[in-house]
């Protein structure tokens, strides 16, 4: 089994993935969304773990966005009571936008998921030798495999971690990472794009890539197991991305076809482009966002996929919403070759592969 359960993370990402053996799965958590997610998290986890322990084989946190944060600062500050333990956490603090290991005592004075880290004494950057969860500038690409789940790192690179570093501690800030307190940053709107009628003008608008650093410190990865491949962005920027896949072990083709495809930074148009699109074919696009604060997805981004993406392909949303809702519109469906679902605002949605 796989499945990836993208929880109602409001305009965040909270991805759990479900693997292996029905009778024994093993779990990775990607993101825990806003704090506002928490609530929605704590009630999966207690399900899950039924009155008993469990276990993360991973837990990623993708880069210090308060949308993908947030929840993780809570989730670290009951999992001791709850009885929900880590294999290992990659994380970039601090100290890895260097890539130095950080030292024991944390490396960035007042950021709290630092200190929780070190407070649980968690496996942190383990398979990186501690240091930055990272691409190298040459050779093959670092791949890890966590019982049975081979993950092969895309995003970032160390020039995307050098630029994040002046701006690091308004960032946090921002993010309310601050002891006791983990706040929700306001961000400005991009505007009121609606759906309208050509989505072939939208496919070919002209892309301009996503500048924002903590987006492009975002760690990214390709996940495969037992013959299925997705492929989680995080917020990464496209060209990262896009240069990451032409690397060994993956470039063995022109194109890497996945089974899935979590569209980074919640489908916004700068952070996919037709290149893109083309590079990474998926059976499935999964958009996870209720739409607020940036009132993602953007129509030019989902309109790259209908147009340039394979003949048939599903969009996956984990809320329907007005700004997602036209992609139901049973002619444009028809026209596009796809297949949309929509999760609920209590639960989000399952995906099984």
């Amino acid at each position: 089994m796989f499945d990836i359960h993208m929880l109602p993370a409001e305009h965040g990402d909270c991805l759990w993935l479900t693997y292996g053996d029905a009778n024994s799965p093993k779990h990775i958590l990607i993101d825990a969304g806003t704090t506002d997610t928490w609530p929605r998290l704590k009630a999966r986890l207690d399900r899950v773990r039924n009155g008993g322990p469990l276990r993360f084989e991973l837990f990623v946190v993708t880069h210090i966005d308060a949308d993908h944060i947030g929840g993780s600062i809570k989730l670290l500050e009951e999992c001791g009571p709850m009885q929900v333990t880590f294999g290992e956490v990659w994380f970039n603090g601090f100290a890895h936008l260097d890539n130095e290991a950080p030292d024991e005592l944390g490396a960035m004075q007042g950021e709290l998921l630092t200190a929780l880290i070190v407070d649980h004494a968690l496996k942190w950057n383990a398979k990186f030798e501690r240091r930055a969860v990272m691409v190298p500038d040459t050779g093959a690409l670092p791949a890890h495999t966590y019982s049975g789940m081979r993950l092969t790192l895309l995003s970032p690179t160390f020039e995307k971690l050098q630029k994040l570093k002046p701006e690091w501690e308004k960032v946090v800030r921002d993010a309310g990472l601050v002891p006791g307190h983990a706040a929700v940053v306001e961000d400005v709107e991009e505007g009121d794009d609606t759906l309208g009628d050509s989505v072939e003008d939208m496919a070919e608008s002209t892309f301009k890539g996503d500048s924002a650093k903590p987006n492009g410190a975002s760690i990214a990865f390709v996940a495969e197991h037992d013959g299925k491949r997705v492929l989680f962005t995080g917020d990464a920027h496209a060209d990262v991305l896009l240069a990451s896949l032409r690397r060994g072990p993956l470039a063995h083709a022109d194109t890497l076809a996945l089974d899935a495809f979590k569209v980074s930074h919640h489908g916004s148009r700068a952070n996919l482009d037709r290149a893109l699109v083309e590079a990474a074919p998926a059976q499935r696009y999964l958009i996870s966002t209720n739409g607020k604060q940036f009132r993602h997805p953007d129509p030019e981004a989902l309109a790259r996929i209908a147009v340039f993406g394979p003949e048939s392909k599903a969009f996956d949303f984990n809320y329907r919403t007005e700004l997602n809702k036209a992609w139901d519109h049973a002619t444009r469906k028809a026209k596009w070759g796809l297949t949309t679902r929509f999760g609920s605002d209590d639960e989000g949605l399952v995906v099984k592969l």
